[in-house]
């Protein structure tokens, strides 16, 4: 959970809040400060982990959802692995949306940076006043062209209940144009949605990565900022020099003791096939 950016005298108060929190709140498995976030919008909310991946249950007859019960309404939402903005689109739908602006990685949250309107379904980075429609595409702005992650929801109006599918895997396959470097030892390709760095890190293993260095957000893709020395096991980020070793820990540079974020991956290097599960 961020600071708020909006009322940045508090943020010396958040420490206590959050102590109180772990001490109030009844947290198991994914769940984490739910019911006692009343009175902090967009703060964290449930998830329920089940057997195919995981869900995010709402009912907008809650208090932490309650926004939901109007169209326009919304919901910014941490489970804890991936950040959601929930918006009420319509009378019989809701839509889930990554959280974070494409263009400064500014947080959507409406008690944060983002603005929905109904009636033209558009939602409204106020930072840098970027637009994204229904699609989650962004039309205007300097995020123009770039998209917001949209996630599967069921939501059935009579009840006010419905669920956000969370689970989501990348296949890949050596074979194919868009995965040829991964044939090599020490090959690196980018995936959006989710942003992901898949590296090649010896024969019989593929590693995969959060694709934004946590310093300063930079594209760590090959393209971009990140480049991969095999012999060392070393994940460079070129624009500063942070260097990340196998497990993802920063062990040099400005982003020193911070991490990226990893990923399982199965990977059969006889057929070149593998799965990350995000």
């Amino acid at each position: 959970m961020t600071k708020s950016k909006s009322h940045p005298e508090l943020a010396h108060l958040l420490p206590s809040r959050r102590a109180f929190l772990q001490t109030s709140c009844s947290v198991a498995g994914l769940a984490v400060l739910s019911a006692c976030n009343t009175q902090w919008p967009g703060e964290l909310a449930t998830v329920k982990v089940t057997a195919g991946g995981s869900s995010l249950d709402f009912d907008v007859t809650q208090a932490a959802y309650a926004a939901l019960a109007t169209v326009g309404g919304m919901v910014g939402v941490d489970s804890g692995t991936t950040q959601l903005l929930l918006v009420r689109a319509s009378a019989d739908k809701v839509e889930a949306f990554s959280r974070l602006c494409p263009h400064a990685q500014a947080d959507l949250g409406p008690d944060q940076q983002g603005s929905y309107d109904a009636p033209t379904s558009t939602l409204t980075c106020n930072l840098h006043g970027s637009t994204f429609d229904a699609t989650g595409m962004g039309t205007a702005g300097p995020a123009k062209g770039k998209s917001l992650k949209t996630f599967p929801v069921t939501f059935d109006a009579t009840t006010g209940k419905g669920s956000v599918s969370l689970g989501v895997s990348v296949d890949f396959d050596v074979s194919q144009a868009a995965f040829a470097p991964l044939a090599t030892v020490g090959g690196m390709v980018a995936v959006d949605s989710p942003q992901l760095i898949l590296i090649r890190s010896a024969q019989n293993k593929v590693e995969a990565f959060s694709r934004l260095c946590p310093h300063a957000q930079a594209d760590l893709a090959p393209d971009q900022q990140g480049s991969y020395d095999a012999p060392t096991s070393t994940l460079t980020c070129n624009l500063h020099g942070s260097t990340f070793d196998a497990t993802g820990l920063c062990t040099g540079g400005p982003a020193k003791g911070k991490t990226l974020k990893t990923y399982s991956v199965t990977f059969d290097a006889t057929t070149g096939k593998g799965t990350v599960t995000v």
